[in-house]
């Protein structure tokens, strides 16, 4: 599912050189999302692009939606945490909910999603519901994938024994290792930028790199990385780095903000 306004509007911002910076996966770590744009220095056309699960794991789910919502200049791709939630979020079932999709959801950081509105709400059910709800509906409008001139930002990825038209949306928002393994460049044309797959462990699987964004030793055409991740990853448990990466299209600047305690 694609966008073409969105992306239309971002190739113009491109072209007249305003900075387009792209977030990596935040899940519910609202103070460190905020640090890393105030500290970004955004001006009025530059833009933000968030690469997907916005929600779950960390405390403040609600507040980082609402966030993106209010910023005219902010974009999002759906991941797989939002579908997770759009399946599972029942709104007569606030926090009841017991099926597979709820389930999976709850699993996964969905209770703590739900908290956080309830945070945010001041514990009261209906209002915090209702603003779950809106937010669903908005989820469900998200594309899965942003297609520029020479990027193609995604969740998760493309399989690459599929053509890079052909893909299903849950290519979009889950593909991990039939993705970032091709031994060639999925978009000939293009330089993949991604979340999903934390770079640490699925991408450098070196403890030295944690915290790092990685780059694709396949090339595109013009020698470009095929593809770039920056998932580095706020939720994991080690002792390791753990940032929140944003990386600009316009310059291929790289900015780290380590995670700011809630």
């Amino acid at each position: 599912m694609r966008n073409e306004l969105i992306e239309k509007k971002l190739q113009e911002r491109l072209d007249q050189g305003a900075n387009i910076w792209v977030i990596g996966d935040v899940h519910g770590y609202f103070a460190t999302l905020h640090a890393l744009v105030e500290n970004l220095s955004l001006g009025p056309r530059d833009c933000v692009i968030l690469l997907g699960d916005l929600i779950d794991r960390g405390p403040t789910s609600a507040d980082v939606v609402k966030y993106v919502r209010e910023h005219g200049n902010f974009f999002c791709v759906r991941g797989n945490h939002e579908q997770m939630m759009i399946l599972g979020f029942d709104e007569d079932l606030f926090f009841k909910a017991y099926d597979q999709d709820s389930q999976l959801w709850y699993h996964n950081g969905g209770v703590n999603t739900e908290f956080s509105y309830m945070n945010l709400y001041d514990n009261d059910d209906e209002k915090a519901c209702d603003a779950a709800l809106d937010d669903v509906k908005w989820m469900t409008e998200l594309p899965t994938e942003i297609v520029l001139d020479v990027w193609r930002l995604v969740h998760g990825g493309y399989d690459q024994n599929f053509g890079v038209e052909d893909q299903s949306e849950d290519n979009h928002m889950n593909a991990r290792v039939k993705f970032y393994t091709a031994k060639k460049a999925i978009d000939p044309s293009r330089t993949i930028l991604f979340g999903h797959s934390p770079t640490f462990n699925c991408l450098h699987k070196d403890d030295s790199k944690a915290g790092l964004a990685w780059q694709s030793d396949v090339k595109t055409d013009d020698g470009r990385p095929m593809a770039i991740g920056i998932d580095t990853c706020l939720y994991h448990t080690f002792e390791l780095s753990k940032t929140l990466t944003a990386y600009n299209l316009q310059d291929d600047e790289i900015y780290y903000q380590p995670l700011v305690k809630e």
